[in-house]
């Protein structure tokens, strides 16, 4: 008994940082990693105050812009990044080059000066700074940019359509959200990067591959984001 109680006194204290909480995904993330004992201590970086306590979770308000400021002296292992411009697919250049580039890589800096090694972000299928579409390539140039970073470790999320209910969606986005999902058996083969990804299965691939522990630099995509996901589902 007294070796198990030495064994638990040191445990390593690991802390998971989050930026994106209030969003679909990052709220999904958010409760899996408080469902789960990963990390001793889940620091949350939001805009406005999250509508949720709990003893492991440490709620910072503040914009991300002043982020590696604002969380001076705070230490963490793994980032998590789910944040993203608003309507991201219609946004403007200027939009998605201010949230899904600057804010990422801002976001990103910010938790290199705390100390992780592990940074893991949401991107799109297709994402390419040479792409035609904004969208695309706003991720793609920020996917680049991230490749530059001091980071150990980088895990890149790719998924496709990611379906849920958003402020000011139009009678199209919402019949799309429901027919969406319905095409992904015929999505296969190249096709199947651009399957829909529930928010849950989404976060549940970002804990997986978290929990892979794979080193260096790599890019997840299609079936292999459900495989992630269900790593991330089994109990810890």
């Amino acid at each position: 008994m007294a070796a198990e109680a030495k064994a638990v006194q040191q445990a390593p204290q690991r802390v998971a940082l989050l930026a994106g909480a209030s969003g679909l995904t990052g709220a999904a993330l958010l409760r899996a990693l408080l469902a789960n004992d990963d990390y001793t201590r889940i620091l949350a970086v939001t805009r406005r105050p999250l509508l949720q306590d709990h003893p492991r979770l440490a709620n910072r308000v503040l914009a991300l812009e002043q982020a590696q400021a604002g969380l001076a002296g705070q230490r963490c292992n793994d980032a998590f990044c789910c944040i993203g411009a608003p309507q991201a697919r219609r946004g403007s250049p200027a939009q998605l080059k201010a949230v899904d580039v600057e804010l990422t890589l801002g976001f990103a800096r910010a938790a290199l000066a705390l100390g992780a090694t592990r940074f893991i972000v949401v991107s799109a299928a297709g994402a390419d700074r040479r792409a035609t579409r904004p969208f695309l390539k706003a991720k793609g140039e920020m996917e680049a940019a991230l490749r530059e970073l001091r980071f150990a470790n980088v895990d890149i999320l790719q998924p496709g359509v990611v379906p849920g209910l958003r402020e000011q969606m139009s009678a199209a986005a919402l019949v799309e959200l429901t027919l969406r999902p319905l095409l992904n058996p015929l999505l296969r083969g190249a096709l199947a990067s651009h399957r829909a990804i529930a928010p849950g299965d989404l976060a549940a691939a970002m804990l997986g591959a978290a929990r892979s522990q794979r080193s260096g630099i790599h890019q997840y995509a299609g079936t292999i984001l459900q495989e992630l996901a269900r790593r991330g589902r089994d109990a810890s």
